[in-house]
């Protein structure tokens, strides 16, 4: 059954300094529970509205692809849904997922230094595992670190426990690598269901999707990356790259000057948007579950990560219309 779309919250009502969204009344629905039942079965697609989509050849195999986002925000299954800012001032926010790659990170790290930009990373639980001390470089250099699930799955495809268990295990290593609660969560692929958005909301996470996609994971090549962000950056864009592979890093310098250049001006996903329910920067959410035991027979561990691999599935349940 077909979820109806709320009122498109064009008008974000952002304070000049962009953190100033405060509590937005849209609750959290149920907290839900700390130990989950021992559940292996997937819920269903098909609950969800699908999102506009659109077929493409990758690699002479048939993909589906989600059509372009429009602007906004909104609120949908409990949860507040980003894609891209008001844009006050030129402002636009940078995003990087897949991380913490030590080699990879330090110079995305290194170039945004540089220049004084700060910017998003949305970290894989297991990877801030295995390089805690990486993750924590991110957030002591007062950049935004972000939840990106713990193993990279479709999460569309997941069941109740499992995504449950993706999301808080994620918030808890990050909390123990830097000491900070993230407060979004990007699903991978952007594979994420309307009726999943309770389980974000729970744990005060909004949904982090974004604008700008070089598709930087397919490694295109550097001068592919960078025009394909200079030519689409606006106000508001939320920039979507990977501190995974080193062309996106050997194509930072270029599009951070070009970005520059343009008279833009960067922030956090929090400095564009607010944080998406009201919480004190660090603060615990009302209600967060702690991360229950997954259950038995779900692997773990990094065999389970496939990145970055080819976007084969498309935003399910992706709240926001498709732009005419």
């Amino acid at each position: 059954m077909e979820i109806s779309r709320k009122t498109f919250l064009r008008n974000l009502g952002l304070a000049a300094g962009g953190y100033g969204l405060g509590a937005l009344g849209m609750g959290l629905g149920r907290a839900l529970a700390q130990s989950p039942a021992a559940s292996s079965a997937s819920a269903s697609p098909a609950s969800a509205s699908p999102a506009a989509v659109t077929s493409e050849v990758i690699d002479g195999e048939k993909v589906m692809r989600a059509l372009p986002l429009d602007k906004g925000a909104q609120n949908m299954g409990g949860a507040h849904w980003v894609n891209s800012g008001p844009g006050f001032g030129r402002r636009m926010a940078l995003s990087f997922d897949d991380g913490p790659n030590n080699k990879v990170t330090q110079r995305v790290l290194a170039e945004l230094e540089k220049r004084n930009i700060l910017a998003t990373f949305f970290q894989i639980g297991i990877r801030v595992e295995a390089e805690p001390g990486m993750s924590r470089a991110v957030a002591d250099a007062g950049h935004e670190v972000a939840n990106h699930s713990l193993t990279h799955p479709q999460c569309n495809k997941l069941s109740d426990d499992r995504l449950a268990y993706e999301l808080s295990k994620t918030q808890e290593l990050i909390e123990a690598a830097t000491g900070r609660i993230p407060v979004w969560f990007r699903p991978p692929y952007g594979a994420f269901r309307h009726d999943q958005g309770v389980q974000a909301a729970s744990r005060g996470l909004g949904v982090a999707l974004w604008s700008v996609d070089p598709r930087d994971w397919s490694q295109p090549g550097v001068d592919k990356i960078a025009q394909t962000i200079l030519s689409e950056a606006r106000p508001g864009s939320v920039v979507l790259m990977h501190d995974l592979h080193s062309q996106t890093a050997d194509a930072l310098p270029r599009i951070l000057d070009g970005l520059i250049e343009r008279g833009f001006e960067f922030t956090t996903m929090t400095g564009l948007f607010g944080l998406p329910y009201g919480y004190p920067s660090g603060a615990l959410p009302p209600n967060t579950p702690a991360a229950a035991p997954l259950p038995e027979g779900v692997p773990t561990g990094e065999p389970a990560v496939k990145v970055p691999t080819p976007a084969a599935a498309p935003v399910v349940g992706n709240p926001f219309p498709t732009a005419t």
